[in-house]
């Protein structure tokens, strides 16, 4: 089975009992499994039927294990989605590893049942899980899911470094779109990658830049829409002009250069603000993230500019910062951007270079 940062998984309703006499050991086991959930987890049901009924089990629990799973449940943290076509029988009511796993492969990843239900199933009682016949599905137990192959798999994906000679792609498969595909909005918060794109599409460097890799793989999966937070540098003598409008007719000509449709959201942010005659404060940190709605977000030690070249010419570090944490410092780079014109950046670039035509 791939390590994957996101993956799918299937509850049987009748897993949600276990432990149940033990409140303080179940109240541990579910928080632990709903924090995993939130950041690697998909959860696939085979019908609305067994939708129903797990909600129908959730609301049965404990009142404040109940509320955690119903917000869970109702969140966009976690996407909920029923198997097409629907089946039958409920996942609870399998018998056969073989069978289950033609049912949910390839959606799911990882199925948690009750004990009794895994053990027929081939978990052995001292063993965190099983692998089905063919390979493409891990069973588990609710009670010790967060032990399973799967979950602790998709944890060292999710903080891994970039390693030296790894391949980008490799990083898209495993971790970058597993969570692109699983969160909305994405946010790219990296001061340089303006720069990098003018200096790409107007100013004629040879080199290449990671945006336009990133945002080549974003375009591919449906309904995309990324924010992009980036640094206007202060004029420097000798270098080239790269202003709001160089960078945002650089975007255009990106976006252009996708050529697949693809929302863009554009905040452009001055390095620096003078404050009297001699002193200037510090508007963009050199700070860089991107963020997956409310899944995660990673600090790159090197920003978006790391994926620039097919294989990383250095170890990376990469860091996973606290939602909030990453929020925040977008909520302070956009009181601190330029006022945009009425109608967006691109649809301006867009006028200004037709006037040019």
């Amino acid at each position: 089975m791939t390590e994957r940062a996101v993956f799918g998984v299937g509850i049987g309703e009748s897993a949600l009992d276990d432990q149940a006499n033990d409140p303080a050991l179940q109240r541990a086991i579910h928080e632990e499994l709903l924090e995993d959930l939130a950041v690697h987890g998909q959860l696939v049901f085979t019908s609305d039927g067994e939708l129903a009924r797990f909600a129908a089990a959730v609301r049965t629990l404990p009142t404040h294990l109940a509320k955690a799973w119903e917000t869970v449940l109702s969140s966009q943290r976690v996407t909920v989605t029923v198997a097409d076509p629907q089946t039958t029988p409920d996942l609870s009511e399998m018998d056969d590893a073989s069978a289950l796993e033609q049912r949910v492969a390839p959606a799911v990843s990882l199925v948690l049942l009750d004990g009794d239900q895994a053990e027929l199933l081939g978990v052995a009682r001292d063993e965190f899980s099983a692998v089905t016949p063919g390979g493409r599905v891990e069973i588990g137990r609710l009670t010790t899911a967060t032990r399973t192959a799967t979950i602790l798999g998709a944890q060292r994906v999710l903080d891994a470094p970039m390693r030296e000679d790894g391949n980008r792609e490799e990083e898209w498969d495993e971790r970058l779109g597993p969570l692109a595909a699983a969160s909305s909005p994405i946010v790219i918060y990296d001061k340089y990658v303006g720069m990098q794109t003018a200096r790409r599409y107007l100013f004629g460097f040879t080199s290449g830049d990671g945006l336009t890799w990133l945002m080549t793989r974003l375009a591919m999966l449906p309904h995309r829409r990324v924010r992009i937070i980036t640094a206007v540098p202060s004029p420097k003598p000798g270098k080239e002009p790269i202003d709001e409008r160089a960078i945002a007719v650089a975007m255009l000509e990106l976006r252009e250069h996708v050529d697949r449709p693809i929302g863009l959201d554009l905040v452009l942010v001055p390095e620096r603000q003078r404050v009297g005659e001699d002193r200037t404060v510090e508007r963009f940190g050199h700070d860089r993230h991107i963020r997956f709605g409310d899944r995660a977000a990673l600090a790159l030690g090197l920003g978006v500019q790391s994926l620039e070249h097919p294989h990383f010419r250095e170890t990376i570090a990469v860091a996973r910062l606290p939602i909030r944490d990453a929020k925040d410092r977008e909520e302070r780079a956009v009181r601190a951007a330029v006022r945009p014109p009425r109608k967006g950046w691109l649809p301006w670039a867009r006028s200004l270079r037709s006037g040019q035509d």
